[in-house]
């Protein structure tokens, strides 16, 4: 209404319940409530049958409530709005219009995802596995009924989710076992995958040794790589077949199916005797099957999720061949890893980081890095091609034109958008006032390369320098040896250092070819797709300062004014930290040397004092820098 009473003029959706709907659904659900123990009985399943059907009887019910529905989609723009997740809406609910039986929202123009033309489907793609993932993982109430009909590309290049009527509510301690499952298995890390199906109810936890010791788990791991690899099951099948032809070259098919089971059962044969050794379980594998039989169940929650996902996935093959749900899940991982400072979140980026070891993987960094970005720019930006114009880009694709459209202005500006709100996301991780794991990582890795390099320049300047000069000299013998005996203990580095220094080597050869933002099936995030430059363009979907127009200088210059003040005493206060971490280090080395060496001549008791008072200095600046500013402690 406007603010005379006047009721304005929209279109509006209007879902209407059918009369005795309920009396249907619930004769159809204690039919199925009352026969599923009979099957229970007749499959041998260890799965509660009933509970699923009660599980489901719920789902059916609850979209009978309207008012629930209506709530759940204002609560979902909601949870997006507060997220920056703006490619991503549902319909407007009209309250005033909208009853216990009848729901009413404005109308949503636009196409349907599996159905549009635009070039940006395989990009909602993404968008839409991200805010499933987000609806998991951190609102708890997840939309159960993704079929291709609820999933619309809207005419302005976002995401509408319709029909909230079906939902689930996850609680946290599930959040984050899910959470933690995705995160082994993105980075590969499948022996911890036995424990995970504990956490979220598929094993029971008294079966879990057994259960390893029996190999069963070898099948599960190998299919759960081959997914990851993408194409969906036809393609994952085509693997697996061609994988094996090459191991059993001539055979027909039927009689390579044999060879596979016969290679699989050897493999888990394989498995249950390492297993063995390390569990001190030797039970036959008959045994183990018999006492394994109830070991695994589908647990109610699952009932929904898998449909779900499994929809999104179907959606997501149709615009990409071969895309894979697994490696499409990992930006969200890692944007939720990098933001969580909870101790399970932490403990799994720990994981993801370091793997197995104590070394983090400079390839694992450098995944991580790049799924955070394209999380960022994949959620927070929005496409500005629209269906009307879909055809218009497709002939400029093929037939490039010069000079500026008005499209291509407007997915240059939508590119320095993307690329503004990646740098704020990213300082508000590094720059975090209250600090946080991947600022500790940063911070003891980067004073640990530091503090090698300062020993190598050293190294070089007190030692290698001088017996340079002494062997270019034709009498250079006669000049005075270096002080080697009495200094190298100090310039000798630690085995940490030596590591986080070829970590740093490492992350610097991989610099030049990291990937930049893309979707699975490489296309640019945002942009990049009308004209002959940008065709041609390698760095990603970030625009070149030298060819920024007055709209996007207008838009950097104003995105700085509003954020140097806030970021800048971040950075000052981040570089105090580094330079803390960086004396002190310093300063408990030189005191470990001095504790291990004694004074053996007047030169080296000479170079322990002046060593002694150097760590002295580097302590006292340590605690300085750590101590609160004057301003702090005033603001306190």
């Amino acid at each position: 209404m406007d603010s005379f009473g006047n009721m304005k003029k929209k279109d509006v959706a209007i879902k209407v319940q059918r009369p005795n709907i309920l009396a249907e659904i619930a004769l159809d659900l204690h039919i199925v409530y009352e026969f599923a123990p009979y099957y229970q009985k007749l499959v041998g399943a260890a799965t509660d049958f009933q509970g699923l059907a009660n599980e489901w009887g719920r789902g059916f019910i609850a979209e009978l409530a309207y008012t629930e529905e209506a709530a759940n989609t204002i609560q979902f723009n909601e949870d997006m709005k507060i997220r920056g997740l703006n490619a991503i809406t549902a319909p407007i609910v009209v309250e005033e219009l909208s009853t216990e039986r009848i729901l009413c929202t404005e109308w949503v123009e636009g196409t349907r995802l599996d159905l549009s033309t635009a070039e940006d489907v395989p990009r909602l793609c993404s968008v839409a596995l991200n805010a499933y993932l987000v609806m998991l993982l951190e609102t708890g109430t997840l939309h159960c009924d993704p079929h291709p009909g609820n999933l619309m590309r809207t005419d302005d290049g976002k995401l509408c989710i319709l029909d909230f009527g079906m939902t689930i509510d996850t609680d946290p301690s599930l959040q984050y076992a899910l959470l933690e499952f995705v995160a082994h298995i993105t980075s590969e890390a499948y022996d911890e995958v036995p424990t995970d199906l504990v956490k979220l109810g598929f094993l029971k936890e008294e079966r879990l040794d057994t259960v390893r010791a029996s190999g069963f788990l070898e099948p599960l791991t190998y299919m759960l790589k081959q997914t990851g690899q993408g194409g969906g099951a036809k393609k994952v099948r085509a693997r697996i077949f061609n994988e094996y032809r090459e191991k059993f070259p001539g055979v027909e098919d039927d009689e390579l199916r044999v060879l596979m089971r016969g290679d699989m059962k050897s493999k888990i044969e394989e498995r249950r005797k390492q297993e063995s050794a390390v569990s001190g379980i030797t039970m036959e594998v008959e045994e183990l099957q018999k006492r394994n039989k109830d070991a695994f169940s589908i647990p109610e929650w699952f009932l929904y999720c898998s449909r779900a996902f499994l929809t999104l996935e179907g959606i997501c093959l149709q615009a990409d061949e071969d895309y894979s749900i697994v490696q499409s899940c990992f930006p969200y991982v890692a944007r939720r890893l990098l933001n969580d400072d909870s101790p399970r979140a932490q403990a799994a980026l720990k994981d993801l980081l370091y793997g197995a070891g104590n070394l983090i993987e400079p390839d694992r960094l450098t995944d991580l890095a790049s799924g955070f970005s394209t999380y960022t720019t994949t959620t927070k930006s929005i496409n500005s091609v629209s269906n009307d114009n879909v055809a218009e880009q497709h002939e400029k694709v093929l037939s490039p034109v010069t000079g500026s459209s008005s499209t291509t202005k407007k997915n240059a500006i939508a590119d320095t958008e993307a690329a503004v709100t990646l740098a704020k996301d990213s300082a508000d991780i590094l720059l975090s006032p209250d600090g946080n794991l991947v600022q500790d990582i940063i911070v003891a890795e980067g004073t640990a390369a530091a503090s090698a390099q300062i020993k190598d320049t050293l190294r070089d300047i007190l030692l290698d320098g001088p017996n340079r000069i002494r062997s270019s000299l034709p009498f250079g013998n006669l000049l005075p040896k270096p002080p080697e005996e009495e200094v190298s203990p100090f310039l000798k580095k630690t085995e940490e250092e030596e590591r986080a220094q070829l970590l740093l080597g490492k992350i610097g050869s991989l610099a030049p070819s990291l990937p930049t933002p893309s979707l699975p099936n490489g296309l640019p995030l945002v942009g990049e797709q009308n004209g002959v430059d940008e065709m041609n363009n390698d760095s990603g979907p970030f625009v070149n300062l030298d060819d920024l127009d007055p709209e996007q200088l207008a838009l950097l210059s104003k995105e700085l004014r509003e954020n140097v003040p806030k970021y800048a005493p971040l950075v000052w206060q981040l570089g105090g930290k580094f330079s803390s971490t960086l004396l002190q280090r310093t300063s408990e080395d030189i005191e470990m040397t001095l504790s291990e060496g004694s004074e053996d001549t007047n030169f080296d008791r000479i170079v322990r004092v002046a060593a002694k008072g150097f760590s002295n200095v580097a302590s006292q600046g340590a605690n300085a820098l750590t101590q609160p500013s004057t301003t702090e402690k005033e603001r306190d």
